[in-house]
């Protein structure tokens, strides 16, 4: 449990405090990956027992630490996916400080949980929060890492 606490302090400290690392792109990149791998070979139980709702932190707060620390992101492109052959894609335009600032508050909530009710709690949040939106902007962030390498 340590190791992911760790983890995720690496991914959520850029959304609490400004960062001076001149490896910033990498580390995130790495802890976003290792976060990925983690996410997909996770077996989760569901904890039966009530406990308190957390605070979720203050979206604007995290935003401005974000842009702060990543100064390089901003808008970019993307598309939905059509499976079928005579369709066109729709065409959106998505914020890599969003994607990176929604991925910090739903982290941080497991960081709670896995601090304040229990390892399967945590877990099970994690993997909960990761399916229904979570992945999407980690999944986002990587691509646009990628595209700024380039």
């Amino acid at each position: 449990m340590e190791s992911f606490l760790q983890l995720i302090h690496e991914i959520t400290k850029y959304g609490s405090e400004p960062v001076s690392d001149s490896n910033k792109l990498v580390s995130l990149k790495k802890s976003l990956g290792d976060l990925y791998a983690l996410y997909l070979n996770l077996n989760s139980n569901f904890d039966e027992q009530l406990y308190e709702e957390v605070q979720r932190l203050d979206y604007a707060e995290v935003y401005a630490y974000v842009k702060v620390n990543f100064p390089e992101f901003g808008w970019y492109r993307s598309s939905t996916i059509s499976f079928e052959i005579d369709q066109n894609p729709e065409l959106l335009v998505e914020d890599a400080i969003d994607d990176l600032t929604d991925l910090i508050i739903d982290l941080s909530e497991v960081a709670w949980r896995l601090k304040n009710t229990s390892l399967n709690d945590g877990l099970w949040y994690f993997n909960t929060l990761m399916k229904i939106h979570s992945e999407a902007h980690l999944l986002n962030i990587l691509i646009y890492l990628k595209a700024l390498e380039a």
